[in-house]
């Protein structure tokens, strides 16, 4: 067995073509173990990178991966998932919470600037945004679930909330129990 930097010639396989999780009822493609054969080919586990994952929380008495590695730096969960987080954030050159947003299903259409600067609420705003998170994303009709990029405006907080205020989209059927499911709750504290 060679290690990948020892194998000049890496097969690359395509997820849809890798073999398939040997957990019942699983369809995930297997892990691939980081090694190939001399042949250049890869090397996979018998599970997907979720089953395999959970197999080693349970081998360390711990309820997940993010726990075995966290416990096995001195740090918790919560700590961990932060230096996780802030890696990845400098990876791709953002805020953390830019990067968080990136992957939110309608904060990632986040513009970065006011768009009441065309009068879209009967007047121009001219606050001056000093940073990103002085921007909200404004659901247009009012409904939180309507996740449409034509439904999404990039508000400054004085103008989401004249505008939240005037049409009452605090009203909106459906926003409570939306909030008890935790979708309004915020990723990192």
């Amino acid at each position: 067995m060679a290690k990948a930097s020892d194998t000049l010639n890496k097969i690359f396989v395509p997820i849809d073509e890798r073999p398939i999780c040997s957990k019942k009822g699983c369809n995930e493609a297997r892990q691939h173990t980081g090694n190939y054969s001399v042949a250049g080919y890869p090397f996979w586990r018998k599970t997907c990178s979720k089953h395999h994952g959970n197999a080693i929380a349970k081998k360390h008495g711990a309820k997940s991966l993010a726990e075995v590695v966290a416990n096995k730096q001195g740090l918790t969960v919560a700590e961990y998932q932060k230096q996780v987080l802030i890696k990845m954030a400098k990876k791709q050159g953002m805020t953390v919470n830019d990067y968080i947003n990136s992957k939110h299903p309608y904060r990632k259409h986040r513009k970065d600037y006011c768009e009441n600067r065309d009068k879209r609420l009967g007047f121009k705003c001219n606050y001056k945004i000093r940073f990103s998170g002085q921007l909200e994303v404004d659901h247009i009709n009012g409904k939180p679930w309507d996740n449409r990029i034509v439904n999404l405006q990039t508000l400054c907080c004085n103008c989401h909330t004249y505008k939240t205020n005037i049409k009452k989209d605090y009203a909106t059927p459906g926003r409570k129990s939306l909030k008890k499911q935790g979708i309004f709750t915020r990723l990192v504290a």
